[in-house]
């Protein structure tokens, strides 16, 4: 009987020590990201307003035709007016061009949300605003410098070989193509990073 009880009392012991230990410590999972937040306005649309008047204005609170970035592309697409033709840009977007070539829209592949529109110089008739008219008429680097003050960089896209002077804190690049012995100004107005 002794055995039974000392068999007992041990394993009691093992047990209340066991529950008293410290639990492992589980590792922390990471925070989630954190959505971009949702721009509540004011909104200015490029075809009818002075969009650099403001000084608040970023891409994320423009619109083209109505169309916001950040928007699902079948919730704006009868506002962009006849397509042109859709392509895959690298293995993230499509683009799709409306208005024989004056401008195109970028999706992402895998939700169908708006990153970007870019805005060709067959456009600039319809931009209601006159430094972003004069640039993509003329496309003149000093009077880029002097309407929007010194660009953050430059660079060449690998996907459209154009070359990209960005302002980046304002969400927008001024490209310049060269194709096929023709030369076209575009604006390009992009999601912006935190």
């Amino acid at each position: 009987m002794f055995r039974r009880m000392t068999l007992s009392a041990i394993l009691g012991g093992l047990i209340l020590t066991a529950s008293c230990a410290e639990a492992p410590k589980e590792e922390e999972a990471p925070a989630p990201k954190a959505a971009a937040p949702k721009v509540e306005g004011p909104f200015y649309e490029l075809t009818k307003d002075d969009v650099t008047s403001h000084p608040d204005w970023t891409s994320m609170n423009l619109k083209l035709k109505g169309a916001r970035i950040g928007e699902k592309t079948t919730a704006v697409e009868k506002n962009l007016g006849k397509v042109d033709k859709t392509e895959p840009v690298g293995t993230e977007f499509y683009r799709t061009i409306f208005e024989k070539s004056r401008f195109a829209v970028y999706t992402f592949q895998m939700s169908g949300e708006l990153q970007k529109f870019e805005i060709y110089s067959y456009m600039a008739d319809q931009i209601a605003d006159p430094k972003f008219k004069k640039l993509l008429t003329g496309g003149d680097l000093e009077y880029m410098r002097m309407a929007f003050g010194m660009e953050e960089g430059a660079e060449i896209n690998p996907n459209t070989s154009a070359m990209e002077y960005f302002y980046d804190a304002k969400g927008f690049r001024f490209a310049k193509y060269s194709t096929a012995g023709n030369k076209v100004n575009s604006l390009v107005f992009s999601k912006m990073k935190k």
